[in-house]
């Protein structure tokens, strides 16, 4: 498949990616630093980026620096290896977007990799909010995302896993897919998790909530603002409904985990709409707009 103008690849990493032989494809990085300025704004004060990664100019909306990461190539094909290298300094707001969904294409021969790190410094916060992943039939990708964040400061971490290319009933197609996933914070580790394997295996797994079409996501949540006995739990549980699967558990170190599993696509999108919005009550960085361009 040819490379052209389309969406964006959503990677992350460290340990873990299973290596394989080399192979013909693009070797991109995307590395940010966020910072706060005297002024009280937050600006980039690095940024460095190879094809297939590029960025947008970045916005300041007086609450959080807005950064939105593209991928002008069609997505991910055999042979990439991909990085992104995200920090956020003391004090500063970084949110991280991915306007386009990622597509991992059909792979005849090859894997593909993706590797993510995130870290957030003292009084930092760190928003990244991803379209979701599309694995297409045949395709083997492997991402690994780590993250960081120092004692006292904050992030809202989101992930979304589509079932393949519903519309074109493309379901549960791929060969192999590995999401990796470790959280630290106040160097305490507090979440290590695995995603693995076939297509078939993981429709085995959605139909254990009912449908053949499940559409998952993952919010992570760092904050020591929110409590157990928060009423944005109760608001949270109420969207366990209509068929969609929504739950959390509470991590240490004032660490959350949201889980979503939702039977199409809008009902995903309307869930991660949803739950930003609750959570925005005791996270005012959440009150951001996400569409602006």
């Amino acid at each position: 498949m040819d490379r052209a103008s389309g969406p964006f690849c959503h990677g992350q990493g460290a340990a873990g990616v299973t290596s394989s032989p080399p192979s013909a494809g693009l070797h991109g990085h995307l590395h940010m630093e966020a910072a706060l300025r005297p002024d009280g704004q937050t600006a980039l004060a690095g940024q460095s980026f190879r094809a297939p990664f590029h960025i947008g100019k970045p916005y300041w909306d007086g609450r959080v620096l807005q950064v939105r990461v593209v991928n002008p190539t069609a997505g991910i094909l055999a042979g990439d290896r991909l990085a992104l290298d995200v920090r956020v300094g003391p004090g500063a707001a970084l949110l991280v977007m991915t306007p386009a969904a990622t597509r991992a294409f059909m792979m005849e021969n090859g894997v593909a990799e993706c590797r993510q790190d995130f870290s957030v410094e003292p009084d930092g916060w760190l928003e990244y909010a991803s379209e979701p992943l599309f694995p297409h039939r045949e395709s083997d990708y492997a991402q690994t995302t780590r993250i960081r964040v120092a004692d006292g400061a904050e992030a809202y971490f989101v992930e979304a896993l589509a079932p393949g290319r519903a519309g074109r009933g493309e379901l549960w197609a791929w060969r192999d897919l590995k999401l990796t996933l470790s959280v630290t914070h106040a160097e305490e580790l507090i979440l290590r998790e695995r995603l693995a394997g076939s297509g078939a295996a993981l429709a085995r797994r959605a139909a254990l909530h009912g449908g053949a079409e499940a559409w998952f996501a993952t919010i992570v949540i760092i904050s020591q603002k929110l409590a157990p006995d928060d009423c944005v739990w109760e608001k949270v549980r109420a969207l366990h409904r209509d068929g969609r699967w929504v739950g959390a558990t509470r991590l240490r170190r004032g660490g959350w985990i949201v889980r979503v599993v939702a039977p199409g696509s809008q009902s995903l999108r309307d869930a991660l709409s949803d739950l930003r919005s609750i959570f925005s009550e005791k996270l005012p960085h959440l009150q951001s707009d996400l569409r602006r361009v």
